[in-house]
């Protein structure tokens, strides 16, 4: 990884005017594109779930798209003509909105009247079930339906849920990069103690950012991406930039500093911080990779993300930030702030507090390593009681249209009506209202009822509870007009087509909840009769056979990918114990993340300062998002840490020695590193979703256990206990390694 360079720096010119142009182009390209992103799915396409509701979008109009419209009044009751009235005008106005669609009134569905007769809702059902394209058009409904005068009127559904978090995720990133660039100046100014060098890593982080979201918008319109890919992978974008750039800058001006031209020391930073981050960024794309594997769109979503972010911040940490330090040289040091004192890049080891630290730690290893490791899993112990479920409105503010539905819904309604368990039933034969098929129905109907977990059941066989079994075959069985009112004739004419037939369980317990959970698989265990053909999905079904597949998978990528990075260290730092110590310090820090994501979120610790609500839950897809990038990430400061030890250890042979040193020269760099990241994660833990807000505050807990208990702590007890051991290499595998030289 030779730099070349000459007097007149042409190479370095060229690439430099090719990133301006690259830079203005993507820049140009972003104000002009709409964003292509969507909500995107948490199913599995091959689970029976999914299977299942793309069945039932497909053959009934059941699976529409549905916006759910609640009126309250603290007095008035909704039999009231007062109330009727203000409803119906409301109702009215709807006819103006552009998408095709119908309304179910609740004057024609009593059990859309609570039971305090103080609240009501209607349904707008869409004449087509992309909820995207419903999304895109909310601005126009809000417009169109009615404010009623006297009445509180809140509007939801998973239209309205899309649309917030479309516009959250877009104002959440504008704020989160007008929060983390500012303060990321700051404080690379007092990194460097001067100006020119704090702004070459801001420039180069603000092209990688332009680079990495324009070439996401471009996949984004050929790809379904997750709406969140745009926030985690601009935070992670800028993260690792500024990490990378950070490395480079702070070893050029060490080498300046002891006294070689800008050529040599260029030489120098790319041989050695150069391939550092060369090598950390192969282990985070690795990880990162690993979520192409996943079906869920969310995660694939992220994955694709991750693999653009770490690309485009290799390359312009590697090609333009050299080209800039090269074109100024020595003039990096200009615009000091002589008030922050100067920076002691060749201070006395010996004087330095983290190398005495670090000494002091190798003098007592055992006193340090276990209490430590107890802590560490102390920390990591709430993750034994999360409870994973699918985001829905309440990762969402509560001043949010889709959240204040929510939360006033589930004051006056059941909130498992509007996610029911849903059976698609189908004959193999014939139509499924012939005599035998509704007798079946019927009797499976009533069999379900009987469960003490089940709340109601709704079918087209007790769409009127005073009808018996003989009257439903009678009346199905009879060519004449069916004897119902409006509304329980366009349910049938929604769940009922052919030879299928939806089913719908309401539970009486949460979604999420075990017993939901129980249910779903005592209905999957108890089918009806061989010849109907069952499958389940719903919500509830979603989460169930999401959790099996996704963790399942989960399982055999970890093993993958500490195999993959295993190799890479061991070619990286020649030994086969230190790859294995990092692979397994990862997953201590990687155990803390997920318990204070418990302890916090799931929880509801903190939340006043978080300015969130507790959730109850764990997102589902958290866990493996924050692995996978957390792995990775958090092996970059093992990388910088360990490349530098193994410089100390090729020169001295002394283990101690050059872990003391290792961890002196590397200290002030991965701190000040670490502390960009966790300021940009404290930018975007500014987020009003949820689940950005839980992204960045699990990442920044990982970078703050890696750099301060991990690498103070653990990384000199253990590599003490192991001594010379430490650089075991067989020398049979070390003939057939490629050689990677960490030198000048």
């Amino acid at each position: 990884m030779n730099y070349q360079t000459d007097d007149k720096h042409v190479l370095q010119w060229i690439i430099l005017i090719a990133w301006l142009i690259i830079a203005a182009f993507c820049i140009v390209f972003i104000n002009h594109s709409t964003l292509p992103f969507k909500i995107g799915s948490i199913s599995d396409p091959e689970s029976e779930s999914w299977v299942a509701d793309l069945e039932m979008k497909k053959e009934l109009p059941y699976g529409a798209s549905r916006i759910f419209v609640l009126y309250t009044h603290d007095k008035w009751s909704a039999n009231e003509t007062r109330f009727s009235t203000e409803v119906k005008k409301s109702l009215k106005n709807i006819d103006k909105f552009p998408l095709q669609h119908r309304i179910i009134s609740p004057y024609e569905n009593s059990a859309q009247i609570s039971g305090n007769k103080h609240s009501a809702y209607a349904v707008v059902v869409m004449d087509h079930d992309n909820a995207d394209k419903t999304a895109s058009t909310m601005q126009e409904f809000y417009q169109s339906i009615g404010t009623p005068k006297n009445l509180k009127m809140y509007i939801g559904g998973e239209p309205t849920y899309i649309s917030d978090v479309n516009d959250l995720s877009q104002s959440n990133l504008i704020r989160g990069e007008i929060i983390a660039l500012p303060l990321s100046i700051i404080a690379l100014i007092f990194i460097f103690r001067g100006v020119l060098a704090a702004f070459l890593p801001i420039i180069t982080g603000i092209v990688s950012i332009a680079g990495i979201i324009s070439i996401l918008i471009f996949l984004g319109h050929q790809f379904d991406l997750s709406v969140f890919v745009l926030n985690i992978a601009t935070m992670l974008g800028l993260g690792l930039s500024l990490d990378y750039t950070l490395l480079i800058t702070y070893r050029f001006r060490e080498e300046l500093s002891a006294g070689k031209t800008s050529k040599e020391a260029m030489q120098v930073t790319l041989n050695t911080a150069g391939k550092a981050v060369f090598f950390s960024g192969l282990i985070v794309l690795i990880s990162m990779s690993s979520l192409l594997f996943f079906p869920i769109n969310v995660l694939y979503s992220i994955g694709i993300g991750g693999v653009v972010v770490v690309i485009v911040t290799i390359v312009t940490a590697l090609t333009l930030l050299p080209a800039l330090l090269c074109i100024l040289g020595e003039r990096v040091n200009v615009w000091p702030i002589t008030l922050l004192g100067s920076v002691h890049l060749n201070e006395n080891a010996e004087d330095n507090g983290w190398y005495r630290i670090s000494k002091y730690v190798m003098q007592k290893p055992l006193r340090f390593l276990f209490p430590t490791i107890i802590f560490l899993l102390i920390l990591g112990y709430p993750f034994y009681h999360v409870r994973l479920n699918s985001s829905d409105a309440t990762i969402l503010p509560t001043w949010t249209e889709s959240r204040s539905l929510l939360d006033n819904f589930k004051k006056n309604f059941n909130p498992n009506a509007m996610t029911p368990i849903e059976i698609l039933i189908k004959t193999e034969k014939n139509s499924i209202l012939n005599k035998k098929n509704v007798s079946l129905l019927y009797d499976y109907a009533h069999d379900l009822k009987k469960d003490p977990r089940v709340k109601k059941v709704e079918s087209i066989v007790t769409i009127s509870p005073a009808l018996t079994k003989s009257q439903y075959i009678k009346i199905y069985g009879s060519k004449n007009k069916l004897p119902f009112n409006d509304f329980q004739k366009q349910f049938f004419h929604d769940t009922t087509k052919g030879q299928y037939t939806l089913m719908m369980v309401i539970s009486k317990y949460p979604s999420n909840d075990e017993k939901t959970f129980d249910l779903v698989q005592t209905i999957r265990d108890n089918a009806i009769e061989n010849k109907f053909k069952q499958q389940v999905t719903g919500n509830t079904a979603i989460i169930i056979d999401t959790i099996h597949s996704s963790y399942k998978l989960f399982l055999k990528t970890i093993l993958i990918i500490s195999i993959v990075t295993y190799l890479v260290l061991l070619i990286l730092l020649r030994s086969v114990i230190l790859p294995l110590k990092a692979i397994l310090m990862n997953f201590l820090s990687l155990s803390v993340c997920y318990g204070m994501l418990v302890f916090i979120f799931q929880e509801g610790h903190l939340s006043h300062l978080l300015n969130f609500q507790a959730l109850g839950n764990t997102d589902l897809n958290l866990p493996i998002l924050l692995f996978f990038t957390l792995f990775g990430l958090s092996m970059d400061y093992e990388v910088f840490l360990m490349t530098r030890i193994k410089e100390f250890y090729d020169k001295t042979n002394n283990n101690i020695e050059s872990v003391a040193l290792g961890i002196e020269r590397s200290a002030r760099i991965i701190t000040s590193a670490a502390v960009i990241v966790i300021i940009v994660c404290f930018a975007f833990a500014t987020a009003d979703i949820v689940f950005i807000k839980a992204f960045a505050v699990g990442a920044a807990l990982a970078v703050l256990v890696d750099v301060s208990i991990i690498r103070l702590l653990l990384v000199p007890a253990t590599m003490r206990l192991m001594g010379d051991w430490n650089w075991y290499l067989p020398k049979w595998l070390d003939r057939i390694l490629p050689k990677i030289e960490l030198n000048h």
